[in-house]
């Protein structure tokens, strides 16, 4: 059992975090809606042809979606004697993707890519327009990339609204791993501490019992990761973020509950880091030993309460 649950967890993670690689990477990208640069998208599809990829992003099929059905001559530009079978896919995907159905029949037929699409059809991928994320962390990334595109912060709400149907645990869970990620990346573990947080989540979740519930707190903790992190440079998402949680008073507690929570783990880390090799007498042996207990406790996603209560026992 635990075998299983750890390669359900790797590859959950795996899912969780290769969305936004090349828009991380490709910094024209993420600011295109302001220029309009075709050598951007130029660019970026360069960059794409060199990558060993068995499938397109999901952040750069929205954003070519986006792009294909606001702009037509762009679109037929792009289309228009494209060498690489690759990019080519990512063509038939995106312009299906962006409800064009004729010139996606078209595209795909010219390029001996109709089984592609036929697959898409078979398969109900919903079209941009129709994109409301729930248990897919890719659906984000569709998203952000249709964002990227255009700058219209409606795809940044429609990612953010899946926190509204979500109940008080799942969205703290949620929360409390997006942080992690954020600052340790997808392990979401500190150096020197045991990789346990998304084995817990895994295991709280009966992610083999029950993978829909899952796939929907990993699709949560992307929707919080990425739109935060890409927050830091565009006001746009910036705006949309706080407003989200400023105008929903059960959201807004609990996101503040977790922000104090993730402040008391980086202190407890902090003190497990500082008196981990050098502990000297019984203050320093005890408060190792509490914040360690802090530290796990958080971790293992008990509440902020129970995680600040061996602090509490500092002081005493």
């Amino acid at each position: 059992m635990t075998k299983n649950i750890g390669a359900a967890v790797a590859l959950a993670m795996l899912w969780l975090c290769s969305g936004p690689a090349l828009a991380a990477e490709n910094n024209c990208m993420a600011s295109y809606y302001r220029s309009k640069s075709p050598a951007c998208v130029d660019e970026t599809l360069a960059q794409f042809r060199q990558m060993v990829a068995r499938s397109a992003p999901d952040n750069l099929v929205g954003f070519l979606a986006e792009l294909f059905r606001a702009s037509p001559d762009e679109r037929e530009r792009l289309l228009k004697n494209e060498p690489s079978n690759n990019v080519r896919q990512v063509y038939v995907y995106s312009l299906y993707r962006a409800g064009l159905a004729e010139e996606a029949k078209k595209y795909a037929a010219a390029s001996q890519l109709t089984a592609l699409l036929d697959k898409l059809q078979a398969a109900r991928v919903p079209v941009l327009e129709a994109v409301r994320p729930s248990e897919i962390p890719g659906d984000n990334d569709t998203l952000i990339g249709a964002y990227m595109a255009s700058g219209n912060t409606v795809f940044i709400q429609r990612i953010l609204d899946n926190y509204a149907g979500a109940d008080d645990a799942m969205v703290s869970d949620a929360l409390r791993m997006a942080y992690m990620m954020s600052k340790f990346g997808n392990t979401l573990t500190p150096k020197g501490r045991d990789d346990v947080m998304t084995k817990a989540a895994c295991e709280k979740y009966q992610c083999k019992v029950d993978p829909q519930k899952f796939r929907r707190l990993l699709t949560l903790a992307s929707a919080f990761w990425s739109t935060q992190s890409l927050s830091a440079g565009d006001e746009g998402i910036k705006t949309t973020m706080s407003d989200f949680f400023t105008r929903d008073a059960r959201l807004k507690n609990l996101l503040g509950a977790e922000q104090a929570a993730f402040g008391n783990y980086m202190t407890a880390i902090m003190l497990i880091t500082t008196f981990k090799d050098k502990r000297q007498g019984a203050d320093q042996e005890r408060a190792f030993e509490l914040m360690n207990k802090s530290a796990s406790i958080y971790e293992h996603f008990g509440s902020g309460k129970e995680a600040f209560e061996p602090f509490m026992n500092l002081k005493k």
